[in-house]
């Protein structure tokens, strides 16, 4: 009893009539709030299967019935349902208590074999409405949907991909095979569907390619990352940059006499590519290495600006050629590439 309503007690003692005590606990709050209020509710399954077409059950003849499968719960005729009832790709399952489930959804052929499968879980609390995407049993289980933009250095601030001058867009994930499509098929409306992935992050690339007869030039260039799903595919989209190249070759001097990568000793050159418009390095402080006799080296994806080219060798016994105290700054202009014949020779002096 706190002491407000004990000195009320007192006094109700001395007085000669009865009274009552009400606490209207002004105090402050003394108790733990109820917990939030939870519903039973129904779970909607919609399902689709990824190819061609909308991916309706009519665009997979091959399957007859979809299993569900949900632990710790019966379902009626076992959990399978035809894949389409009444122009409906899914099936209603009702009165489920709040809480949280997984689930499992499997495409059966006509002969009961499992050629879709998908999985998750999902959170009652009130009705709810799950989309789910069935992948082919035995491949990975998500994908995206992905499509691409130009940046608008055309006079267009949304250029096409005529406007930007791009015949084909080649894309690859996780350092993969390239696979080259028309530009037109993943731009504004028009989505590309990747190849079956693990769920998780991936990263992709896009290459903006202008082509004429057999000359291949890029234009644009992208690489990102993609994040992908179990059971429900992701749309992605990735604004294409303009890019240019550069390719560079070297020469190893000891004091006023040219040598070769054999007369030197040298197996190795580090370059180091300074992007003077961001303070970066492009490849990292470390650069990249290759071969003394790999040049030129043609680097075709960077954005346009100046470039300040750091290089390095080392030869046996600590013997040491750069150039880092006459770097020079090397202009990469925009839809420019260069080739291996057509390159700045940089001059690495015995240090």
């Amino acid at each position: 009893m706190n002491a407000r309503i004990l000195a009320a007690f007192l006094l109700c003692l001395t007085a000669s009539t009865g009274c009552i005590i009400v606490d209207h606990d002004d105090d402050g709050p003394c108790c733990t709030p109820p917990p939030p209020a939870t519903y039973p509710g129904d779970v909607t399954f919609l399902w689709t299967f990824p190819g061609s077409g909308s991916g309706r059950c009519a665009d997979v003849p091959d399957v007859k019935r979809v299993r569900i499968s949900i632990p710790g719960e019966t379902l009626h005729n076992g959990g399978v349902y035809a894949c389409s009832t009444a122009g409906v790709d899914g099936i209603v399952l009702h009165d489920f208590v709040p809480g949280n489930y997984s689930y499992t959804l499997e495409g059966l052929s006509y002969t009961d074999e499992v050629i879709y499968q998908a999985s998750g879980s999902f959170t009652v609390n009130g009705d709810q409405r799950l989309n789910v995407t069935l992948t082919p049993r035995g491949s990975p289980s998500s994908f995206a949907y992905v499509s691409w933009s130009f940046e608008g250095n055309t006079g267009s601030s949304n250029p096409t991909c005529a406007q930007a001058g791009v015949n084909f867009v080649d894309v690859r994930i996780d350092n993969g095979a390239w696979e080259r499509l028309y530009c037109d098929e993943g731009v504004g409306s028009n989505q590309v569907a990747s190849p079956y992935l693990a769920p998780g992050s991936h990263t992709i690339e896009f290459v903006g390619v202008h082509v004429v007869g057999t000359i291949e030039t890029p234009y644009y260039y992208r690489r990102s990352t993609l994040n992908t799903v179990a059971g429900s595919p992701v749309s992605a989209s990735y604004q294409l940059w303009v890019v240019g190249g550069m390719s560079v070759a070297w020469d190893l001097y000891d004091g006023s006499l040219r040598k070769t990568c054999a007369q030197s000793g040298v197996t190795d050159v580090t370059i180091h590519l300074y992007d003077e418009t961001d303070g970066t390095y492009v490849y990292g402080p470390e650069g990249e290495t290759y071969g003394c006799g790999d040049a030129a080296i043609v680097y075709n994806f960077l954005r346009p600006g100046y470039y300040t080219v750091i290089m390095e060798a080392r030869g046996p016994g600590g013997i040491y050629y750069t150039n880092r105290s006459t770097a020079p700054s090397l202009q990469v202009k925009p839809y420019v590439q260069r080739t291996k014949d057509d390159y700045d020779v940089i001059n690495l002096r015995r240090q």
